[in-house]
């Protein structure tokens, strides 16, 4: 019996990312802090940069870090119930069921993965980031939802408006630089 490649590269994706958000949440918690802090001191660099925000000091990268490590919980579980959602409408399981099916997971993976924290140095199970993960999930599969309802009533597709956008600004971009 022959898997189809619809099948299987929706379900590679979502082990694939499930694999990144482990690889995340096996880091000890000094290596996990020092990687957040970065980042934050990196976006806190961007916005100021832009002229948001001046002054960028240790303190308000502490300050901030917090609303990335959260912001990144969200981010992670957003993408993982998005995937897992289409991977179950890939296989063929009608619309709703797939939804539920993909809170499910995505909420239980959310559970292992705190329980998981426990064995890592420094690192804590926390109910709170299960909550976090959880709406992170529910707003992926909002946002899922609403691109599956307009891509079905309305024959409105994503990727090919993506892929227009894509080729007019490599277009314009050939433009400038010819005209260099």
């Amino acid at each position: 019996m022959r898997i189809e490649k619809k099948i299987i590269l929706p379900w590679s994706a979502v082990i694939l990312w499930m694999i990144l958000i482990f690889a995340f949440s096996a880091q000890p918690a000094v290596e996990s802090a020092k990687v957040s802090m970065g980042i934050t001191a990196m976006i806190l660099r961007f916005f100021e940069h832009l002229a948001i925000i001046t002054g960028v000091n240790a303190n308000l990268v502490g300050d901030m870090d917090h609303l990335v490590r959260k912001s990144a919980h969200v981010f992670l579980f957003f993408v993982l119930a998005m995937l897992v959602a289409n991977a179950f409408l890939k296989t063929g399981v009608k619309w709703f069921k797939a939804f539920i099916l993909a809170f499910i997971i995505t909420s239980s993976y959310a559970c292992t993965d705190e329980i998981h924290q426990i064995f890592v140095p420094g690192r804590a199970c926390r109910l709170s980031d299960v909550g976090i993960d959880s709406l992170g999930a529910i707003f992926g599969l909002c946002l899922f939802s609403a691109a599956y309802w307009l891509n079905w009533h309305t024959g409105f597709c994503f990727s090919e408006k993506i892929n227009t956008a894509v080729c007019k600004l490599n277009v314009l971009k050939r433009l400038r630089t010819n005209n260099e």
